[in-house]
């Protein structure tokens, strides 16, 4: 859910991060690391992924928007970037996760740490949406030559969007690495494709400008279960994959209709 937010922060510009992915590879290896048996160790892990996360956000978008590139190539590059950073820090799975830190997220002592954290994020994206900037992400994805023409700052609009993907990758680490028990440097990769179907299936569209954050996380719901039903089920980890590419294909497809069917208008 929380990838999926991710993706569709960007997504909302007209963008796509194809290094997601990576980047929670990379936040994996940075809390596996940095993470000490006391609160003190936790909580400069977790500033750290966080910082991680906006300079992530902050480069990407930059090369991005100064630079005129599409958004395909560049996150496409950097994910090789990501990646060397993230067998940099960690070549093999490892590390140290705190056990205290996994029993709360997991919910172990009582506390949904995972929930919480999913609807914490939901309702700070609900409270940016809100603002200047958050506005100015969606005219900025709708039209951005009709955005700058009314005053808004698409530079900063643009690069807002990929630092609020980074910030939310970092928190999606947390999470994960409490989930495992330790960082991966390649445990990323399936949460890469899935977050992009997440976001189409719940109704955020590529071409930007249209789309709400509780829809990504509505589709994430979705495949997630679909993908629990197919492994319980007993069907091939290969047949899944396959399902999987047919949802987003699909889910492409229906958006491609309604928007053609309306004459090229969202």
């Amino acid at each position: 859910m929380i990838c999926a937010m991710a993706q569709a922060s960007v997504m909302l510009t007209g963008g796509i991060d194809l290094s997601l992915g990576v980047t929670l590879s990379m936040m994996t290896a940075i809390l596996a690391t940095t993470m000490g048996s006391g609160p003190g160790g936790i909580l400069f892990a977790v500033a750290l992924a966080l910082a991680a996360g906006v300079g992530v956000g902050l480069v990407m978008g930059s090369v991005i928007t100064f630079g005129r590139l599409p958004a395909i190539i560049v996150t496409l590059a950097f994910s090789y970037v990501w990646k060397g950073v993230a067998l940099y820090i960690l070549p093999v799975p490892g590390g140290n996760i705190p056990a205290s830190f996994s029993r709360f997220m997991s919910g172990a002592d009582g506390i949904p740490g995972a929930a919480i954290t999913v609807v914490l994020c939901l309702i700070g994206w609900k409270l940016f949406k809100n603002t200047r900037a958050g506005l100015a992400l969606y005219a900025t994805g709708d039209n951005a030559k009709a955005a700058y023409a009314n005053g808004v700052n698409i530079v900063t609009a643009r690069i807002s969007a990929y630092v609020v993907s980074g910030l939310l990758m970092a928190v999606a680490g947390m999470l994960l690495v409490a989930q495992m028990g330790s960082g991966d440097p390649n445990v990323g990769l399936p949460y890469q494709m899935n977050s992009i179907a997440a976001a189409v299936l719940g109704g955020v569209s590529f071409l930007g400008g249209v789309g709400q954050m509780k829809g990504a996380v509505f589709g994430a719901f979705i495949i997630t279960s679909l993908i629990n039903i197919l492994f319980f089920s007993g069907i091939s980890a290969f047949y899944q994959y396959i399902v999987q590419g047919g949802i987003l294909i699909v889910a492409i497809g229906i958006k491609a209709i309604g928007y053609y069917r309306n004459g090229g208008e969202e």
